[in-house]
């Protein structure tokens, strides 16, 4: 018997149930390792280049780039949603300061005011006003640098806070997305992804990338934009579309060869790789987010993906500068402190601003039945 299209399974499950039997918190914490290994081979050999991701797909991305670009999608997709169950923007943007500033304040005054001042390369004052004033300017707009940054002999102190800034705004954007009905006619999220990825490839066919100016001091390098944005818009497209596109390993597995076979081509070789990775990428977490394959719960004992990732960077410096280790064990102590920073960035900061009793809990509908525009 043959089966119908309604028996085959879809990349995104359709009920609540299967929605709940998802491995996010897996993904979101072995990205962060992701960026933690690529960012091994840049502080310790001083280089990405022979980074195994990096070769495989030609130098274009390495782990780290995959690893940044993974969370966009993720966010694309659960913000969506939480947007579609409550599309209150009060609400909603209490959520997400709540999740994204205790953890990155408390870890960019770590890095200003304990981490350069030990590691300073000349003298720097721990506190005057200056300082305090320079690092509140950047903890509240999200910016990643590091105030008196002179540690390390000059070279980055945290090099991983940069994508903070664009995910909280990519959070904005859903909200005007949402404001403006835009969520209820995908259709238009469509084209403006669309529209984002042609725009690269135009500027890549230029040979330009646009930035500077009070455009990039507040929204970040907009050239940087054209490379997430399209992360997050197809994760957001999942939200609405993913229960209608079958999942198939075959169709998995043409995806990611043809990805890699853009790394071959002549001089379109990247615009190609650039057009093809979002569509390639956004199957592939979500196949492995409703992989029927029962794992453990990689948030049991709480949400270390973000405090790993806010710590990753710093401690792999420390560890560079101040122990002469190989590199694997310079690698496995990377991964080890940065889980350790990350279960105590949870414990005593992160949960005491996202978790909420139970009694205080209202229960939220899922989002309505969404169909394609």
């Amino acid at each position: 018997m043959t089966r119908s299209a309604k028996t085959l399974p879809m990349l995104v499950p359709a009920d609540p149930a299967g929605m709940r039997r998802n491995h996010f918190n897996a993904i979101r914490l072995a990205m962060a390792m992701a960026v933690i290994w690529s960012h091994s081979f840049a502080i310790h050999r001083g280089s990405e280049d022979t980074e195994p991701v990096s070769l495989l797909l030609g130098g274009f991305y390495n782990a780290g780039s995959v690893g940044v670009r993974v969370f966009f999608i993720v966010s694309g997709f659960l913000i969506a949603r939480s947007w579609l169950a409550s599309p209150q923007a009060a609400g909603y943007f209490a959520k997400r300061a709540r999740r994204i500033y205790p953890g990155f304040i408390v870890a960019t005054a770590i890095c200003a005011f304990v981490v350069v001042p030990l590691h300073a390369t000349a003298g720097w004052t721990l506190v005057s006003p200056a300082a305090v004033l320079d690092w509140s300017w950047r903890a509240l707009t999200l910016h990643g640098g590091v105030p008196g940054a002179d540690a390390f002999g000059g070279q980055a102190v945290n090099g991983a806070l940069w994508s903070i800034r664009y995910e909280a705004w990519c959070y904005v954007g859903v909200a005007v997305a949402g404001g403006l009905g835009l969520m209820r006619r995908p259709g238009l999220l469509v084209a403006a992804t669309l529209g984002v990825m042609v725009g690269k490839a135009m500027l890549d066919v230029m040979g330009k990338q646009p930035g500077g100016g009070l455009v990039e001091a507040v929204f970040g390098w907009p050239y940087a934009w054209f490379s997430l944005a399209p992360c997050f818009l197809m994760g957001m497209l999942a939200q609405c579309y993913g229960r209608f596109v079958p999942r198939s390993m075959a169709g998995l597995c043409v995806l990611l060869a043809g990805l890699v076979a853009t790394t071959q081509l002549g001089g379109g070789s990247r615009i190609a790789f650039d057009l093809l990775f979002p569509l390639a990428a956004t199957y592939a977490v979500l196949f492995a987010a409703f992989s029927p394959v029962r794992l453990p719960d990689a948030a049991r004992f709480g949400d270390f993906s973000y405090g790993a990732y806010l710590y990753g960077f710093p401690i792999q410096q420390m560890l560079k500068w101040g122990l002469a280790l190989s590199f694997p064990v310079y690698v496995l102590a990377s991964f080890g402190f940065s889980l350790l920073a990350g279960a105590a960035s949870w414990v005593l900061v992160e949960q005491w601003f996202v978790r909420r009793p139970v009694r205080a809990a209202r229960a939220v509908a899922p989002p309505p039945e969404l169909q394609p525009a």
